[in-house]
């Protein structure tokens, strides 16, 4: 299938659905992928894995990203909530919304460091909501992205890659949260 622009998601979020609304769609601007994400993560009921090169300010230190986050982490002991950083250093010392929610949900919301394999490679991000739907950037560090809102081989492949990476991965001790 062909990928659309993005103008339809932006009009209307709402009549995309996970796990319904099949067909790719072409992001390009830090909003697109933004709404993309928000609308992504809202509709999850089970599982949400992350894989970011550092958690982009613009697209995930955003209530609107990180409220439906949270939502789902304390929805059921069973939400599957992985987030797999590539670069942890632009996160040190910041008030990055979503660290924050691990850190207080930390038994929920898990965050690992990529393995050094992972850092050196990994030049694409990538998210998948219920293993349903999924958001892929090429390179990590370009708003391009492509999504599909119900592409189940997709997201089976690229849970795949993930399961892999996270298994080669390593808690950060830099993110976590300190008790005095």
């Amino acid at each position: 299938m062909y990928a659309t622009s993005a103008q339809p998601l932006m009009e209307h979020p709402e009549r995309y659905l996970l796990g319904r609304t099949d067909g790719d769609i072409t992001l390009e601007t830090p909003d697109q992928l933004r709404l993309t994400v928000q609308r992504m993560v809202e509709q999850g009921r089970r599982s949400l894995w992350v894989t970011s090169r550092h958690l982009d300010p613009a697209i995930f230190d955003n209530p609107a990203v990180v409220e439906p986050i949270s939502r789902l982490a304390r929805s059921s002991r069973h939400a599957d909530i992985r987030i797999l950083i590539q670069d942890s250093d632009p996160l040190r010392g910041t008030t990055h919304r979503l660290i924050a929610l691990a850190q207080r949900l930390s038994s929920r919301v898990q965050v690992r460091r990529m393995g050094e394999q992972g850092r050196r490679s990994g030049a694409e991000a990538f998210l998948v909501a219920d293993r349903q739907g999924f958001i892929h950037q090429p390179q990590a560090l370009r708003y391009q992205a492509v999504a599909n809102f119900h592409a189940p081989r997709q997201s089976k492949l690229l849970s795949e890659q993930f399961i892999l990476s996270w298994d080669a991965g390593e808690p950060d001790p830099h993110l976590r949260r300190l008790h005095l």
